[in-house]
């Protein structure tokens, strides 16, 4: 072993044992959380019974679903406690809400789906986005509660990075790798590789500029 190596394993050692009893504690705790508790397993179970698809090794905290059926979530997916998974439609068939693998949606996001949002594999939503597939008429002569609905699916590509209180509306598609400013409202469809943001978002960086 040389030198260097076994000066660091040593300073590791004394690091460890010099630690105090309440940041041993905390270490612990967190590792338990991060591994998934009990709680954990009997929420994805009761789920799974009602009809929800969820890969190994997602996390599943407290969230809410109105139809568990509606939704597939891939595997080692991270969710924050809070999601609102709504399938805001009588019951038919599912999945609508479909989820590729690795994705962290964060805490207090929000799904109001008539139709269908696809999300890719290793896609980022941070905290407090929300996702509305649906939009109401104008139609003067009726009741806003009355308006004809305009439904259109969303769709996220791979590796996609949504920042914090993001709105994305009906028929959005986002390619793989685009990335969103946060507080973005995106109206319309993104390019792979791009950087959007604003209110309505617009592109603030090409693909080029990206991969560079």
């Amino acid at each position: 072993m040389s030198e260097i190596s076994t000066r660091t394993m040593f300073t590791a050692i004394s690091a460890a044992s010099s630690e105090s009893p309440v940041a041993t504690l905390q270490r612990a705790w967190r590792r338990l959380e991060l591994t998934g508790s009990p709680v954990q397993f009997i929420r994805k179970l009761l789920l799974r019974l009602r009809g929800a698809r969820i890969g190994s090794g997602t996390q599943m905290p407290r969230i809410q679903i109105t139809w568990p059926h509606q939704i597939q979530l891939g595997s080692d997916c991270t969710l924050q406690p809070d999601v609102f998974f709504n399938y805001s439609h009588h019951w038919m068939p599912g999945p609508s809400m479909i989820f590729g693998d690795r994705v962290f949606i964060g805490r207090g996001c929000e799904f109001n789906i008539r139709e269908k949002v696809l999300v890719g594999d290793d896609c980022l939503i941070a905290s407090n986005c929300t996702f509305v597939d649906s939009n109401h008429g104008l139609d003067v002569a009726k009741p806003m509660n009355a308006q004809p609905l305009a439904v259109a699916p969303i769709i996220l590509g791979r590796n996609v990075w949504l920042g914090a209180r993001c709105v994305v509306l009906k028929g959005v598609h986002i390619g793989d790798g685009a990335v969103i400013g946060a507080g973005s409202v995106v109206t319309r469809s993104i390019p792979p590789g791009e950087t959007w943001a604003g209110v309505p978002a617009r592109p603030v960086r090409s693909s080029s500029t990206n991969h560079s």
